[in-house]
């Protein structure tokens, strides 16, 4: 079964008050090739989920119970959003 994790070679900070924004943001880089991404509100959430790491299940019910959500109702937009992380390189697969 496929695990996920966020790269070694990603350097990342999550603070609701970094900004002065009321969404939860994430700013990630992979170190030392860049370039910065920004995660807010639900993206932020899936990827403080990835943080936590585990199969697609784990993800999807972590995020699920951050935002308040039914897994069924987020499950989509967690795969893609994932999905994409693995695509630029900031999120593993194991």
């Amino acid at each position: 079964m496929t695990r996920y994790r966020i790269a070694d070679d990603v350097a990342w900070v999550s603070e609701e008050g970094l900004d002065g924004g009321d969404a939860p943001t994430a700013y990630l880089t992979r170190v030392p090739k860049g370039p910065p991404i920004l995660l807010e509100g639900s993206g932020c959430v899936v990827w403080l989920a990835l943080a936590e790491g585990g199969t697609m299940e784990d993800v999807v019910a972590a995020a699920a119970a951050m935002a308040g959500a039914g897994a069924e109702d987020i499950r989509d937009d967690v795969e893609t959003l994932v999905d994409q992380l693995v695509v630029i390189g900031v999120v593993r697969e194991d």
